[in-house]
């Protein structure tokens, strides 16, 4: 989507993120030559056998995403990654994790970077590469494509199945290009199924993105079906491990949102953080 789309949503949804805190990487970025951030078009590559057990020691974790992964809605400035690096420390002392996440990011901000802001995947690749060139267990965690949905049905104009198709495409293009370079790097990666986003509460509410039709939010609903066909294909394809954020109520349940019945309060961060630390802790050994 045009960078003016991400510019109006993020002033609509990410305005009260929270500041980084010391237990992840500051995330301030130099600004950027667009032009030379753009990737070409990926191109579904070999399939890679899963991450079945990551070196002993500590690791290293970088977090890419939206919001979701910044930690927008919790108040404690955690998120989901400052909270699950306690969780690693536990039986990992020393380990790091870097928060890549950036508030109001889709799919394509994650690739090219946006707002002067660093491609996450560039860094993340970077990162990873150097600590598996250390022998040190890497670990990425992915968490994209709420606000693909958002941009989609909030600025796409009159929404056809052939534009809902083409959409579906590029995000499937996105994720290979993101889930291969990643995982070419030798890094265990994880990644996130969808909730239904045309469910939370801003939505039904239509409090965020007023030009979303309730006609349009349940095509949302099939698209976010399609997002994780998408997503769990990839994941099959380039040995990543699907966790599943489709089968919860962290964002329907009052007791788990925050305030903007949009982004996960502490009680949902404290859920969130223990789903990606069950999957992980398959790698860990005893």
């Amino acid at each position: 989507m045009k960078k003016i789309f991400l510019t109006l949503a993020l002033l609509l949804v990410g305005c009260n993120a929270p500041l980084p805190t010391p237990l992840v990487v500051d995330s301030t970025q130099p600004a950027v030559d667009e032009s030379q951030a753009t990737q070409p078009p990926a191109v579904s590559g070999p399939s890679l056998a899963p991450v079945t057990s990551l070196p002993p020691g500590p690791l290293t974790m970088v977090a890419l995403g939206d919001s979701l992964t910044q930690g927008d809605g919790d108040d404690s400035g955690l998120g989901y990654p400052g909270r699950l690096l306690t969780l690693v420390n536990a039986a990992r002392p020393e380990s790091t994790i870097t928060n890549l996440g950036q508030s109001g990011w889709n799919s394509d901000a994650l690739i090219n970077g946006d707002q002067g802001l660093e491609s996450q995947l560039d860094r993340a690749v970077a990162e990873l590469q150097n600590a598996v060139s250390q022998g040190r267990g890497a670990v990425a965690f992915v968490w994209i494509g709420s606000n693909d949905l958002w941009y989609l049905y909030e600025y796409g104009g009159d929404i056809t199945d052939e534009g809902d198709a083409q959409d579906a495409e590029h995000f499937s293009s996105n994720m290979d290009l993101i889930l291969s370079r990643l995982r070419g790097t030798g890094a265990a990666v994880f990644v996130a199924l969808l909730d239904d986003q045309s469910q939370r509460p801003v939505a039904v509410k239509g409090e965020a993105f007023t030009a979303v039709t309730s006609t349009e939010l349940g095509r949302m609903s099939v698209q976010v079906q399609r997002y994780n066909e998408i997503i769990s294909e990839k994941a099959a394809q380039y040995g990543a491990v699907p966790v599943d954020f489709f089968n919860t109520d962290i964002f329907t349940n009052p007791a788990t949102l925050y305030d903007d019945g949009n982004h996960p309060n502490q009680a949902g961060y404290d859920i969130i953080s223990q789903k990606w630390f069950e999957a992980l802790s398959a790698l860990l050994g005893s």
